[in-house]
């Protein structure tokens, strides 16, 4: 275990192994040894001066990898290297680029970065470089969003060698000015993609896009680059490459670069975790060992910094936080000092997590599981770069994947990376594109070889209708409308963006995009920017800005939603397990029903505030598992809650999806049908979070069996008792976390799995309506004079959840029918419908012509919309709770009326309709359903015949509430319509 080569680490391991705070907490070590380099061949042909170059900065021989790499490049390959962190993917890249203008000072070279900072690291490297050859030997310089006006304009006029840029610029500053460069795209020889892992996802299915732009435009002026792309390890890397890229690419993956030995210590704490972690940084530093920690949020990073500071003032200029929204030049200084050994100590967002050099570090603290192994591990890969041996500490968080590997530590040093997943077609993307393509050149049918106009004819077709493509005369092509398109396409988000502003400001202090705007900028929304709170104060929709001004609050906001599902089209199922899995198109529906405020320390509710939005309506791609009648049977019989263990499963299978590719819970979406009205039974849908789809929830399909097994290990692992946060509860959940039954979620896993065998389900019932006249169940008799002319349903139902158990009334659409009866006025019968014959209910309810109940506006046909195509809310139809209401100003209930105005009462209440639907009692149920339905026929007709109902006025009078149910009335203005 000794780190040897690290006595002070050696020293740290030791005492927090013994000490008896840290100790108890922690659950797993690991050491991973010291591996040796593995040499290639020295390149070919290389000359003096690059070998004299390379000896210079130490580099004697080339890693294995490196010289493979080189020779592909040399035979003219385009390639893309993944190895892991501080294998010499620089230098694979570098090599070719400096050698190749040496001998041809007039070529040209673009790269390409994710993060401004590595732009700067990059153009540190290469003046190292050029430093140690003979002069002059090459240009180069950055063109960014940090580059001074005045400085843009030399560069344009003349552009260097080594032209340093990232997608941003590529796609708003050099593609739609591509003459202004003529001659840097004429004389392209190499196109660098640096971290090439971080283009999944929308960015991905941007850049995918931005790229083919800029393959058109070297086509125009005659270039054809070679491409070399650098990753980190992945799952996918040839596919990826050539999704990104268009090009076939050759992929070099087995890296022979050294690696030093390094500890790991998985720390479970009982407490905060960023706390805790807070304390072991300022211990670490104590004993004299350079660290990075790295959060997964800006605020985090701060309050990390903050505690530090309070915990260690005497170490205040040793350490620092470092995040997006620091100043270019704050962000230089932390990395040159810590690459200097100035600064100690480093807390950081992901903006530190790639290959920035920030020197020899000791100790790297992960504030939980970073999602995905990919991110762990090239995080970790910040330190133990001189040779010597060093520490990760992984300080779990209340989170499924945190606690997955608590439990199961082996999985994270057996697991095989993710995938990165991303859709280069897109129709979304691809359609946000087109007008940029055919701004820089047009898209002529004839003599385009990037773009499948062809296959983009519905997009194409699509934005001539928008104006934003013109047609040619000759109609043979297109040509953009705008002057600037590429200005409305934000290639990190999808959808036009929202400007913010602080109130009383004209100038913006962000942005956000489109289909993130309703659930993060919601009036009375909290948002946080740059590390302060704000308070939406308006959303203008229109005019496409948010206002909001700074607030300290103690509360932060979370959204209650709504969500539907309608499978457009169907790519394909298959059968694994005990379970069928499909993939297809969806279309999405999400109302934003109402906000929650919730305490910061505790979540305590606070409040629920509600809004009134326009719904969120997208179509995706998603799979979904179906659950059949036999499982759901199986879980009732067992005892449990069939809603909250599908309800918990969808969650669950969401937070293990990053362990199959690189994505967060944020990038995909679920939702649960108890019933689903397309399928006729029980499904779990997870679909990719934007429109269009970016090939996540391909990826689920694809994985679905190791997805829901690890799903189940995970839920069933879990040392809680109903569900927690490690497990089945979601951030996101827009119901509250609710309902959720965390043994429910691993018997129906269990079961899709075949762990468990199916036991043989009851049978269906059957489909033929049960019928009962009124006179035999002791029902009235239609005393109406036009009663027998006209068919007349009178309506009530009960539900199979109760209003807590789906989050409220306001999504009572969730509730499922149990049983519903209908009285025929005409034919005096009771028609009795139970959840499988709800088709059949809701036709006999589209012959009416007049429905009468008693809220079933509100109520019963919100229950029942989701189960059938027919508008209920069209339908004619007497709703007596709407029309005392309007009437009196207050609510009256069924019964209050039925025992003033008929002298009788209700057989109970809601809560007894549940307990005899879970207890298996339905014949007690239908009688108590029938009742409810008698007493509002009987109300109905007192009504008709009396011109009136009676109710208990506030003052104590029983008092007439008029009515009028006229025939004239009631049918006239339905007939009329």
């Amino acid at each position: 275990m000794a780190a040897n080569n690290n006595p002070k680490l050696a020293a740290f391991i030791a005492e927090l192994r013994s000490s008896p705070e840290v100790s108890p907490l922690i659950s797993h070590y690991h050491h991973l040894t010291a591996q040796a380099a593995r040499y290639g061949e020295p390149p070919v042909n290389l000359s003096p001066q690059l070998r004299s170059a390379l000896a210079a900065q130490g580099i004697e021989q080339l890693y294995h990898h490196q010289s493979v790499a080189l020779d592909r490049l040399r035979i003219g390959k385009h390639i893309l290297v993944a190895t892991p962190t501080a294998s010499g993917k620089t230098l694979i890249y570098n090599l070719p680029v400096v050698a190749t203008l040496l001998q041809k000072p007039n070529s040209c070279a673009l790269y390409l970065f994710p993060l401004k900072a590595l732009e700067q690291d990059q153009l540190k490297t290469l003046e190292e470089f050029k430093a140690a050859l003979p002069a002059p030997a090459f240009t180069a310089a950055i063109y960014d969003g940090d580059t001074p006006p005045e400085v843009r304009k030399q560069l344009r006029l003349n552009p260097p060698q080594i032209l340093i840029s990232n997608p941003d610029m590529l796609h708003l500053a050099l593609l739609p000015y591509h003459e202004s460069w003529r001659g840097f795209f004429s004389r392209l020889k190499f196109v660098i993609i640096d971290e090439v892992h971080t283009y999944k996802g929308i960015l991905g299915s941007h850049m995918a896009q931005v790229l083919r732009r800029l393959a058109r435009i070297c086509r125009y002026y005659g270039s054809n680059p070679q491409y070399i792309l650098a990753s980190a390890t992945i799952a996918n890397p040839e596919e990826l490459a050539v999704k990104l890229t268009g090009q076939e690419v050759e992929v070099i993956s087995e890296s022979g670069a050294p690696l030093s030995g390094r500890h790991f210590l998985f720390i479970n704490p009982d407490s905060s975790s960023a706390a805790l972690a807070a304390r072991l940084f300022v211990h670490s530093l104590r004993q004299g060992l350079a660290t990075i920690c790295f959060t997964q949020a800006r605020k985090i990073t701060e309050l990390m910094h903050l505690w530090a500071l309070r915990q260690a003032p005497d170490l205040k200029k040793l350490i620092s936080s470092y995040r997006a929204g620091f100043l270019p030049e704050e962000r230089r200084e932390i990395e040159q000092r810590l690459a200097h050994g100035k600064m100690l100590g480093v807390i950081s967002t992901s903006a530190l997590e790639m290959g920035i050099d920030i020197g020899g570090l000791d100790v790297c603290i992960l504030v939980g599981y970073p999602g995905t192994m990919v991110t762990a591990w090239q995080r970790s890969g910040r330190v133990g770069r001189w040779g010597q041996d060093s520490l990760v500490l992984l300080v779990a968080q209340p989170d499924a994947l945190d606690q997955y590997f608590m439990v199961h530590p082996a999985e994270f040093f057996s697991r095989h990376f993710e995938a990165a997943v991303l859709d280069p077609h897109n129709p979304y993307v691809v359609r946000a594109h087109l007008p940029c393509a055919a701004q820089e050149l047009p898209l002529k049918r004839a003599t385009e070889s990037v773009f499948d106009l062809a296959a983009a004819g519905e997009l194409i077709a699509t934005l001539e209708q928008e104006r934003r493509l013109l047609r040619a005369a000759d109609g043979e092509a297109w040509y953009a409308s705008a002057r600037f398109p590429q200005k409305e396409v934000n290639i990190r988000g999808i959808g036009q963006s929202l400007a913010i502003f602080k109130v009383g400001s004209r100038r913006a202090i962000g942005a956000i995009d489109g289909h993130r705007a309703l659930t993060e900028c919601h009036p009375g929304a909290i948002y946080l920017h740059k590390a302060t709170s704000y308070l939406v104060e308006k959303l203008d929709l229109e005019r496409r800005n948010v206002w909001v001004k700074p607030v300290e609050p103690q509360y932060f906001t979370r959204i209650q939603t709504e969500k539907e599902t309608e499978i457009l089209e169907e790519f394909g199922s298959r059968s694994s397990a005990a379970f069928t899995v499909h993939l297809g198109r969806l279309k999405v529906t999400q109302r934003i029903l109402a906000y929650e405020k919730r305490r910061l320390v505790g979540q305590e509710l606070l409040g629920i505030v509600p809004l009134e939005l326009p719904p969120q309506i997208f179509e995706t791609v998603g799979m979904w598992l179906e659950i059949s009648d036999v499982i759901k049977n199986a879980v009732a019989d067992a005892g449990r809650h069939f809603m909250g263990g599908i309800h918990a499963l969808e969650h669950a299978l969401i937070s293990m999806f990053p362990l199959f590719a690189l994505a967060d819970r944020y990038d995909i979406g679920g939702i649960s049908h108890p019933l689903h009205v397309q399928l006729g039974k029980a499904a779990v849908f997870i679909y990719d979070g934007y429109p269009g789809g970016v090939g996540l929830a391909a990826r689920a399909y694809e994985m679905a069996e190791p997805l829901l097994a690890k799903t189940r290990e995970m839920i069933a692992s879990c040392q809680c008792e109903d569900g927690c946060p490690s497990c089945i509860h979601s951030p996101k959940c827009g119901a509250g976390n609710k309902p959720l039954d965390k043994a429910a979620a691993v018997q129906i896993a269990e079961l899709l799995l075949g762990l468990q065998s199916r036991p043989e389900g009851p049978e269906p019932p059957s489909e033929e309506i049960v019928i009962q006249p009124m006179r035999e169940s002791g029902g009235p008799s239609c005393s109406l004079p036009w009663g027998a002319a006209r068919r007349i349903a009178v309506l009530d139902i009960e539900t199979q959840l109760s209003a807590e158990e789906v989050g409220g009334w306001s999504r009572c659409s969730r509730m499922r029918l149990s049983v519903a009866v209908l009285a025929d006025l005409s034919q005096e019968r009771y028609e009795i419908f139970y959840e499988p014959q709800v088709d059949n209910l809701c036709r006999r309810l589209q012959e009416a012509e007049l429905v009468v109940g008693f809220n079933l506006k509100r109520f019963d046909y919100r229950v029942l919309q989701p189960y059938t195509d027919i508008d209920l809310f069209g339908l004619p139809t007497l709703d007596i709770f709407e029309e005392m209401q309007t009437l009196l100003g207050h609510r009256l209930s069924l019964g209050h009326l039925a025992e003033k105005t008929l002298g009788a009462a209700k057989s109970g209440d809601g809560l007894l309709a549940l307990k005899l639907f879970k207890e298996g009692r339905l014949e007690e149920l239908v009688a108590y359903c029938r009742r409810d339905v008698e007493l509002t026929a009987r109300l109905f007709e007192f009504g008709a015949h009396r011109g009136y109902l009676l109710y208990q006025h506030r003052q104590g009078a029983l008092v007439q509430a008029p009515v009028n149910w006229s025939a004239d009335r009631l049918f006239n203005k339905h007939e009329a319509h």
